[in-house]
């Protein structure tokens, strides 16, 4: 599990230190930052992953399309520094922009591992190669380990396929486990595959006892919309699948587009929880997209149960709802507190080092915050003490 995200000089951060937990929110205004800490996790899983084994790090794929070296890199600044860590280690990549203008990459110039209380620094090219290759596995095993749980992270992006008639097969020849895709766009060939595999069972809903992909997505999503099932039908000829939804028991199949935005962009999300590995990651930004205020604090409350069975889940949100659900599943004690991370991003980085650029309320066993930062959830307080004539 990754307990720790770095950044130096990327983006809006000078410097951002940020803990992880089995489950953390990362709430705040626009533009404050959210999505630069989730990028400083997708970014090295995005090098990773790629087939050019060379010392640069390119910002533009299929996970993050950040721009170009001077989109990424802080003003006044030649190097940024990302780092990831879990219990047994911490990589850091130090990177810099290449010679060429209009380049789509950074240069790879130093790589950093911190094991076992020891510190060891490579600038060689051989040790450049971000995919970090066998010979490193064998130096440093638990870097290799952290490596490998990074190339399986999975993220579902804000905006999905939702409501299209048919969806694609994974084009990767070797798929990563539970990737339904950026846009979900792959979600139903992973439940068409595995429809009638067994879920784990801390995921099982307490109300349905069979332990099948297919029911236990019909439970959770029942969640949302009552009595909601799916269906995928391969696509004769073709490396197609056609989902089909209904949200009775008895009720006819419909297509997506018959049936709302609401389902069907919570149908990536619940697949991928339901079939991720315990230890892999899960990036959400916007779970709470298009679905009802009860929709998402359920939705939260299905997070806080992946969380508690071994995923690690990563969220954006801007729902108070989400946050709600959680902290209803610490109260029950679906979640331990401890395993609940939040982290609130201020409105704009100040040029005053003193005010900090995230705040982290602390949550305990009865759901309850430690503090309300302005503008932390409590918008409709405020509206609502003004249409009283309080405010």
């Amino acid at each position: 599990m990754l307990t720790h995200i770095h950044l130096t000089a990327f983006k809006c951060f000078e410097a951002l230190s940020l803990p992880l937990a089995p489950l953390t929110l990362l709430t705040g205004f626009n533009a404050g930052g959210k999505s630069t800490a989730l990028q400083g996790v997708l970014l090295p899983t995005q090098g990773m992953r790629s087939s050019n084994r060379t010392a640069s790090l390119s910002l533009n794929g299929p996970l993050v399309q950040l721009g170009t070296p001077e989109d990424v890199l802080r003003a006044g600044h030649r190097d940024m520094g990302l780092s990831v860590e879990d219990e047994a280690c911490r990589i850091r990549w130090t990177c810099k922009s290449g010679s060429r203008q209009n380049s789509s990459s950074m240069q790879i110039t130093l790589v950093t591992i911190h094991e076992k209380g020891v510190m060891h620094e490579y600038n060689k090219p051989d040790f450049l190669d971000f995919l970090l290759p066998e010979s490193v596995a064998k130096i440093h095993p638990s870097a290799w380990n952290l490596v490998n749980t990074l190339k399986e992270t999975v993220f579902i992006g804000a905006i999905r396929s939702g409501i299209k008639d048919v969806f694609p097969f994974p084009d990767e020849t070797e798929v990563i486990h539970a990737d339904v895709g950026v846009e979900g766009q792959f979600a139903a060939w992973w439940f068409e595959r595995f429809s009638d595999d067994l879920v784990d069972e801390g995921r099982l809903h307490p109300k349905e006892r069979a332990p099948t992909l297919r029911r236990q997505f019909n439970a959770w999503a029942s969640e949302l919309f009552s009595n909601a099932q799916a269906n995928v039908v391969p696509v004769s000829g073709v490396a197609l699948t056609q989902l089909q939804m209904r949200i009775s028991e008895n009720g006819v199949w419909r297509r997506p587009a018959n049936i709302g935005y609401g389902l069907t962009y919570a149908f990536p999300i619940i697949v991928a929880g339901l079939l991720a590995k315990p230890g892999q990651i899960l990036v959400i930004d916007s779970p709470e997209a298009h679905l009802h205020p009860l929709g998402q604090s359920r939705m939260g409350n299905f997070l806080a149960t992946l969380a508690a069975s071994g995923v690690q889940v990563l969220v954006e949100t801007h729902s108070d709802h989400i946050l709600n659900g959680v902290c209803i599943a610490v109260k029950n004690g679906q979640v331990r507190p401890d395993d609940v991370a939040l982290h609130f991003f201020q409105q704009s980085q100040n040029s005053d080092s003193s005010i900090p650029p995230v705040i982290s309320p602390m949550v305990d066993r009865h759901g309850t915050l430690s503090e309300w930062p302005a503008g932390f959830f409590d918008q409709a307080e405020k509206d609502l003490a003004h249409l009283s004539g309080w405010g």
